[in-house]
Parts: structure tokens; sequence; C-alpha cells
């Protein structure tokens, strides 16, 4: 959960292993770093996710519709990765 968000820290709290809830804040250097490799992360998945007529997920789904919005061919990779990798190339990095 986030307790505090401001554009140089985020203050989070969350459980994990332990019962116990733990705090901790991250930099804005830490936060742009995790927005970059969440843009890379996103571009993994579109490239080696299976964009069939079974995909269940709501991000899956999404990016089908917007492929579909778009008309770009999203059972073809080379489509759907260019579509997608020009949108996340022109994403600031909000916290840089």
């Amino acid at each position: 959960m986030i307790t505090e968000l401001n554009k140089s820290k985020m203050k989070i709290a969350f459980n994990g292993h332990s019962p116990t809830e733990r705090e901790t804040e991250l930099t804005q250097e830490e936060m742009a770093l995790l927005f970059e490799v969440m843009k890379e992360e996103f571009l993994s998945h579109i490239e080696f996710g299976t964009y069939d007529f079974h995909s269940y997920s709501l991000g899956d789904k999404g990016i089908k519709k917007l492929c579909q919005n778009h008309q770009v061919d999203v059972f073809y990779k080379k489509d759907r990765l260019a579509f997608f990798r020009v949108i996340i190339d022109k994403m600031e990095n909000p916290y840089k």
C-alpha cells in the first residue's frame, strides 16, 4: 500500500513473508529505475506473450483491445511489438 507519494519519494507499507507490516521509502532514483524496468518487462511480455482466443488475464485482454482499436495484428508478434515499442519509447519517465 502506498502511504505517501510525491515526485521525489514514495513511502510504502507492505507485508511479505512476515506477518509484521514493514515500511520503507523509495527514492526518486529508485522509482525512475523501477519505471524503466517495468517498461522493459512490459515489452518482453508483449514479445513472448500468447494472444490467442484464450487470453484470460485483464492485461492481455487490454493488450488485445488496444491492438484491435488501432488495427494492429495482435497475433503477429512483429506488429504488436512494433506498435507497443513506439508507445513505450515515447513515454517519458515521470521520475527523472
